[in-house]
């Protein structure tokens, strides 16, 4: 494997600072700070246009409304907080798979389970080129095209994002979602909702960041500590959005989240919950460094210091974003129940 060096946005200028939390947000005032620095890619601002605009045009927004909303609730914007050291000619392709993924699980909320996993696995036949779209269905060709572009550019690393890409999207539809279970239980089915390694896959391939196995067995630890931090913190913050979404009786839109697991297990309220939700969240910021200190002591590979990296952008954007968006808070000018 070709040695690379894989600089930092610190060290090579590649990122800016993106805007901090409005003060009205989602996060108590007495809780500490997190720990993380976020970061974004340097072509945010016309990656995201490009990619808004490829959307506006191809996807069928039902309302004027649904498409401000799509535009503000930023999800190229968190793409580029997620994988901040992409390449400049990569990013874009990260940015649309994304946003892709966020549209079908809108459209997936109004489906019953029959419906959304026939829906799914006919965007994984696309996604794999086993059958051609329907280019009257959206969902179906922009993936199917994503991916074929993506292998004639590094089939490697498209071939590892379409593995994870499945398993996100049959994870979208998994029966077991609206199953009542405990904390441990829960993490273990979200592990599949958030597609395993789906966003480091995504990563991988924006920073053409090749590893051996024996590095991608190393960083699990570090992997799933960022995908309980990831988790939980989009629970809080999409809670509300939740709730909407289970009163329409779909059942791809019942309730999935750990709010309403911690408030049973603790015997509490939401706003409790949700606060010693957020200590659990800043504990896991802790525990990430000691990982990356015990990984790099058995690897110091510059591949595996650049993934590690990256899991701490993820969630460090993760946390930016998800205060920010209409998606999830009842900020700007959109209402927060326009538009769904």
């Amino acid at each position: 494997m070709q040695d690379i060096s894989y600089p930092s946005p610190e060290s090579d200028g590649r990122s800016c600072t993106p805007p901090t939390p409005l003060g009205d947000s989602q996060l108590p005032k007495h809780i500490r700070p997190t720990i993380l620095m976020p970061q974004k890619h340097p072509l945010t601002d016309e990656v995201v246009k490009e990619v808004n605009d490829f959307f506006l045009e191809n996807w069928p927004f039902r309302t004027e409304k649904h498409r401000a909303r799509f535009v503000k609730e930023g999800y190229a914007w968190v793409l580029c907080l997620y994988c901040p050291q992409s390449l400049d000619d990569r990013i874009h392709w990260g940015c649309r798979l994304l946003t892709a993924g966020f549209l079908i699980d809108d459209l997936l909320d109004r489906m019953s389970m029959e419906e959304g996993v026939a829906f799914n696995e006919t965007i994984i036949q696309c996604c794999k080129s086993e059958v051609l779209p329907d280019r009257s269905v959206p969902a179906q060709w922009i993936m199917y095209d994503l991916f074929n572009e993506m292998r004639a550019l590094d089939k490697p690393l498209a071939d590892a994002l379409l593995e994870h890409t499945i398993d996100f999207l049959r994870g979208q539809v998994n029966k077991d979602r609206s199953k009542p279970m405990d904390l441990q239980e829960y993490f273990v089915l979200r592990n599949d909702d958030l597609g395993k390694y789906f966003l480091s896959s995504i990563m991988r391939f924006g920073m053409a960041l090749y590893m051996t196995p024996e590095e991608l067995e190393l960083v699990k630890p570090a992997e799933e500590n960022c995908m309980k931090h990831v988790s939980v913190l989009n629970d809080i913050c999409s809670f509300e959005k939740e709730v909407l979404a289970a009163k329409d009786g779909y059942d791809l839109g019942a309730m999935c989240s750990s709010v309403p697991i911690c408030m049973n297990m603790m015997g509490v309220g939401e706003q409790e919950a949700k606060c010693v939700m957020w200590e659990m969240i800043r504990a896991w910021e802790v525990r990430h460094f000691e990982l990356v200190e015990e990984i790099l002591s058995k690897n110091s590979s510059p591949a595996l210091a650049a993934y590690l990296k990256g899991l701490e952008y993820q969630m460090a954007g993760n946390e930016l974003w998800s205060l920010l968006t209409p998606r999830y808070n009842r900020t700007g000018s959109l209402g927060f129940t326009e538009g769904r």
